[in-house]
């Protein structure tokens, strides 16, 4: 087709024309020739690119950029009809490719080709890891100090390009004819003096650079700025900044962190009158931050690194070169990054071996929403199963589920204490999350052995299976129970099969809806999901008890009880909120919720979660705005806390403060079911399975190795045909695509499938047979 004739479709085509040339650059080595469009019957370009007969050799870089000249051409073209750019197209395609990839396509780094060196995504992954760490053993000691991440601003989160232009042209150079542009650090300027071969006074360039004040605000975020300290956060720490300017530019410096959406920085300024060396001084304001636990620090300049590792020897120091500048060389040994990009986990970096794969990210924050693809053409090569190929595959599972209980228990060691089979049968890797700890031995004996000795079934609960949370389109694609729900089902019948092959009567196993106790969801929409569970479990066999959580506590804590619940939750919410008054989540999101903390801990006491953690989970499951679509969720969480965005401020506001609502109800009814005894009444005599491992419960794992629960993600096959779960949003970055059954509708995929397991809209038949359940 002739690309003047392509109206229809010419978005998603341009796109796929960049991609796929990405992936034969970038993964491949190889060029892109005769691309040829397939087109539907409608005459719609579908945005399939078919490479017919490409011949697989070694590009060299004339032949690279050869190619991408004759790219940008043909995306141009294909733009006229829309406005967009071809260079926008080609900026948001060619990132983050390899170093290889990028040198081939634009050794100067001027055009869209861009990359992450592999060494600054090691040291930016470790400084995030040691922050996680830190953060996991203060949730096991809140007496440890948070961890925090410290930045210097100039040259370092701050880029102030914009400010050494106009300070050059001031004192008569002209920045256009310069290979790298000066530092005013001394050590620094005397090399790029060296190497300009300039005559210019040091200090008239610094007073250039620094005067007037107002000038501070054309200071750009470093790249990755925005994503680093989300990440920092999602992590469970804090960036804090130590920097060298004085108090008198604090607004200005805040103007210019707030555009990579930083508001309220804790900042140690220098006092306005200082006279000694900034080193000196940037040490001793590190008892500003006594309160933290710092276990990285950036800066820019090497004197400022050494005197502050004389005072946080535990710390990693980094140094931190911008690109187009000229540096002073790191003589103390520090790791160098230009930037604070790395290399993010989505379709577009990810290698030809990996692709299409699972996310394996255990929340949203890990995965890097604004890098990731719409996966519109996913949605439009949909799958459709018949009740025959649906019954099949479910039949395939059970009959893998039964396999798999007769051979652990055939596997297992016999002896005299029937209680200790049983748990040995109970923390199979299949089944267990977690650690053996936190549900010993002896604990299981104390709760096993009396049902034994009656030669009755042993009492197991849990509760869960509360509704798919559908509602920013991120997570799921659907509010109803998918394959995900049923093959955690199928699990749960594995572990009572497995148990009954060395003990007849088995399991009683109930599983307790808890919907509705938390917060409240349109009962519509909690009634189609309890009745297609129940459709499910007649599949599955019966093998349980689906309750819903008010309606059993209501029984075992008497009516009583439970008015006396609904009477004191709304009390409780209000103590919260009179106990965070003051703090606005719209205003300084982080440093509220710090307070938040704090606050209601003085309130409730340490034995509830944090506030903060509670908000952190909570806030993936509001409701963006009505009839919005998945590619403004994206955008709106992709940095959730930058506020200073015009274009989407009002509807991050908006989630911010759902969910801070959300957080104040969810804690009021954790409070008031701590008051009650609700635990206490609801699970006493069971053994209590749950998938959040903590102690005297038994952690359990409904589907292997999966990372996200079957209601917080989506079902999904990986390319083994082994049933996991995902988010929405990452499965179809990763081009798996949607697989429709007559058990579920046609309103909601029943699972995701690999696009490379699917041929003209049907799965196929040896994937089909090969579906079973994850073991790890």
């Amino acid at each position: 087709m002739d690309l003047d004739d392509i109206q229809d479709g010419a978005d998603e085509l341009r796109t796929s024309l960049a991609r796929v040339f990405r992936i034969c650059v970038d993964r491949y080595g190889i060029g892109m020739s005769d691309p040829r469009f397939e087109v539907a019957p409608s005459g719609r370009a579908t945005g399939r690119v078919v490479l017919p007969d490409v011949a697989m050799e070694e590009l060299d870089e004339e032949q690279a950029r050869r190619h991408l000249a004759e790219l940008t051409e043909t995306i141009a073209l294909l733009g006229r009809t829309t406005g967009t750019s071809a260079h926008a197209v080609l900026a948001t395609e060619l990132r983050f490719l390899s170093a290889r990839a990028a040198a081939l396509l634009d050794a100067s780094g001027d055009g869209p080709a861009h990359a992450v060196d592999d060494r600054q995504h090691a040291v930016l992954s470790e400084v995030l890891r040691r922050v996680a760490e830190r953060a996991r053993l203060r949730r096991a000691d809140p007496a440890i100090k948070p961890p925090a991440v410290m930045l210097d601003i100039d040259m370092c989160a701050l880029d102030p390009r914009a400010r050494v232009v106009h300070a050059l042209r001031a004192v008569g150079v002209d920045p256009h004819g310069l290979a790298a542009l000066p530092s005013y650090h001394r050590p620094a300027w005397d090399l790029w003096v060296q190497e300009a071969d300039a005559e210019i006074d040091h200090e008239d360039f610094c007073r250039a650079l620094f005067r007037p004040w107002e000038n501070l605000r054309w200071d750009t975020p470093v790249p990755g700025l925005a994503r680093f300290v989300w990440e920092v956060y999602d992590a469970g720490g804090r960036v804090i900044f130590n920097t060298g300017r004085r108090e008198r530019v604090r607004e200005h410096t805040e103007h210019a962190l707030a555009a990579a959406g930083i508001t309220g920085p804790r900042v140690a300024f220098l006092r306005n009158d200082r006279s000694r060396p900034v080193h000196e001084l940037k040490a001793e304001s590190l008892p500003t931050f006594a309160d933290l636990d710092i276990v990285a620090v950036f800066d820019d300049i090497c004197e400022n690194r050494q005197a502050m590792a004389k005072r946080l020897p535990d710390a990693l120091f980094v140094a931190v070169e911008l690109p187009g500048y000229v540096h002073e060389r790191p003589y103390d040994g520090a790791e160098v990054v230009q930037s604070f990009e790395t290399v993010p986990r989505c379709a577009r970096t990810a290698r030809a071996t990996k692709l299409p794969a699972l996310s394996h990210a255990n929340s949203l924050a890990e995965l890097p929403l604004a890098e990731m693809s719409e996966g519109k053409l996913a949605l439009e090569h949909a799958v459709r199963l018949s009740e025959r190929e649906s019954l099949e595959m479910v039949g395939t599972l059970i009959q893998g589920a039964e396999r798999a209980a007769i051979q652990t228990a055939e596997r297992a060691p016999r002896t005299d204490d029937l209680a200790a089979d049983i748990y040995h049968l109970l923390t199979r890797p299949q089944f267990r999350k977690g650690a053996r700890a936190t549900y010993s031995l002896a604990m299981a004996r104390r709760e096993i052995r009396p049902h034994v000795a009656d030669g009755a079934p042993i009492p197991i609960i849990t509760r869960g299976f509360p509704l798919k949370f559908h509602y920013n389109k991120l997570k799921t694609m659907g509010s109803l129970p998918d394959l995900s729900e049923l093959a955690a089902m199928i699990r749960l019948r594995e572990l009572q099969r497995t148990v009954q092959r060395i003990y007849p009567p088995g399991l009683a196993i109930t599983v307790l809806g808890d919907g509705n106790h938390f917060r409240p969801h349109p009962r519509s929409l909690l009634r189609a999901y309890r009745e297609k569970l129940l459709s499910y479990h007649a599949l599955v066999g019966e093998i349980l008890t689906i309750s819903d959580l008010n309606e059993v506590a209501e029984q075992r804590m008497g009516t009583l009880a439970m008015r006396q619940h609904a009477v004191l939750v709304p009390q409780r919410v209000a103590e919260i909120r009179d106990a965070l008054a003051g703090l606005d989540i719209t205003s300084t999101p982080l440093s509220a919720l710090e307070q938040a903390t704090l606050r209601t801990a003085r309130v409730i006491g340490e034995a509830m979660p944090h506030f903060e953690n509670l908000f952190r989970s909570l806030m993936y499951t509001v409701s963006v705005t009505q009839g919005h679509s998945a590619a403004l969720a994206r955008h709106i969480y992709a940095d959730l806390f930058n506020l200073t965005d015009p274009a989407l401020s009002a509807e991050r506001r908006a989630v911010l403060v759902r969910a801070w609502h959300d957080t104040i109800r969810y804690m009021a009814v954790l409070w008031v079911d701590h008051e009650l005894g609700f635990d206490a009444a609801m699970f006493s005599h069971h053994i209590r399975l749950t998938p959040n491992p903590r102690s005297g419960c038994l952690g359990f794992t409904y589907l292997g190795g999966a990372s996200v629960l079957p209601w917080h993600g989506m079902a999904a096959l990986d390319v083994l045909g082994r049933v996991s779960t995902d988010f929405a949003v990452s499965l179809l970055d990763q081009s798996f695509v949607p697989a429709y059954s007559t058990l579920l509708g046609p309103d909601q995929p029943w699972t995701m499938v690999p696009v490379t397991a699917t041929e003209g809209g049907r799965l196929n038949d040896g994937f089909r047979a090969a579906v079973r359940l994850r073991h790890r």
